[in-house]
């Protein structure tokens, strides 16, 4: 049974009353992280009116420059950046389809917004249970793509990517097939391990991406939209007819290019010290997916229903102040899955730590 509201509840609660907590990053209160912003805000910032001038311009050049495209554009959401570049793909080939992995977040969080919002058709490339690979292309008619999405890494899939070879023949078969190539670059900031490339190379293989602020940079919200500038320039009417473009969005900027400081250096770390406690966690004999992992993230597989693993959790964390895990996110009939995404909260500790203390939770 999925996990229940109340379970929900109950879990922010002892999360907000704990004494160590292994998920994402510390979240501060609302007064303190605007007394930080306050503080940290520079003299010549300015706001920026409907996304003109001021911070957002600012922060979008800076961005832009940081990935080696041409143009950037900040908007409220990931959601509305990828379905917006989507349309702006489509009227300017007159092609209607998008193809996209069947795990995408535009087909699993998004009440297929792309289709009954934005008009286009869906095409699913790849198996759910495994990354894109170019045999998987060759199933495609491209006739009406305009685009492709490839996520990476892959969220659904405990964050594992396609190899770099893959990515290369990818670009190829999209510039056979005049297809662009878009990347969901939601954790883009957790990629430069794997590939062994700075943010630069990797966004050079793709002619559009969009990137998150809040999920590893700790952001209030806001994502990025990059590529050239024609694309950005019809990106900017399109997020106005969809309610996109609020008077002002300093504050986001601000927290954005904030977490931005403070975090993208770190997510080496991060990665390092993810593979550590994932390796760690498997020789503990727990189910760790992928194998070997390959971001800041992994998924562990639990063969128990979400609903009585949310239990165990809240009841260990109530006992000890310590919050071991982020609830159950999924489940099938023979397991449930519990996404750990590292930040600035684990690594206080060492990765045995939360080994110890998982065991303790899940097999007393």
């Amino acid at each position: 049974m999925p996990v229940s509201a109340q379970q929900k509840e109950r879990y922010s609660q002892l999360t907000k009353q704990s004494v160590a907590t292994i998920h994402r990053s510390y979240q501060v209160s609302i007064e303190d992280e605007l007394k930080c912003l306050s503080d940290y805000a520079q003299p010549e910032d300015s706001r920026d009116v409907y996304g003109r001038g001021g911070i957002a311009q600012a922060f979008e050049a800076d961005v832009a420059r940081l990935f080696g495209k041409p143009d950037a554009l900040f908007l409220p959401t990931g959601t509305l950046a990828q379905n917006v570049a989507m349309r702006c793909y489509s009227e300017n080939t007159s092609r209607h389809a998008v193809a996209l992995h069947p795990t995408s977040h535009l087909l699993l969080h998004e009440h297929n917004a792309i289709e009954a919002l934005w008009g286009l058709r869906v095409k699913t490339v790849g198996r759910p249970d495994t990354v894109v690979v170019s045999a998987d292309l060759d199933k495609l008619d491209a006739t009406d793509i305009c685009a492709l999405i490839i996520e990476t890494p892959m969220r659904e899939l405990g964050g594992v990517m396609p190899d770099w070879e893959t990515l290369v023949s990818i670009r190829h078969w999209c510039d056979a097939n005049q297809v662009a190539l878009h990347m969901d670059g939601a954790r883009v900031w957790q990629t430069t391990v794997f590939y062994q490339r700075n943010l630069q190379e990797i966004a050079s293989l793709f002619d559009s991406l969009y990137v998150s602020f809040y999920k590893d940079l700790n952001g209030i919200s806001g994502a990025a939209l990059l590529a050239d500038s024609w694309l950005i320039d019809d990106a900017r009417v399109w997020a106005r007819r969809a309610g996109g473009n609020p008077v002002s969005l300093y504050p986001e900027v601000l927290a954005a290019r904030y977490g931005l400081e403070k975090f993208g250096d770190k997510m080496t770390g991060f990665i390092s010290y993810a593979n550590t406690l994932g390796r760690q966690l498997a020789h503990a004999g727990f189910t760790v997916c992928p194998q070997t992992v390959q971001a800041a993230m992994f998924h562990l597989k639990i063969p128990s229903e979400s609903k009585n693993i949310a239990e165990k959790i809240l009841e260990y964390a109530a006992r000890t102040g310590i919050v071991v895990l982020p609830l159950p996110r999924s489940e099938t009939d023979n397991y449930c899955i519990c996404e750990i995404s590292i930040g600035d909260q684990a690594v206080r500790h060492p990765p045995e730590f939360w080994v110890g203390h998982i065991a303790s939770c899940l097999h007393d």
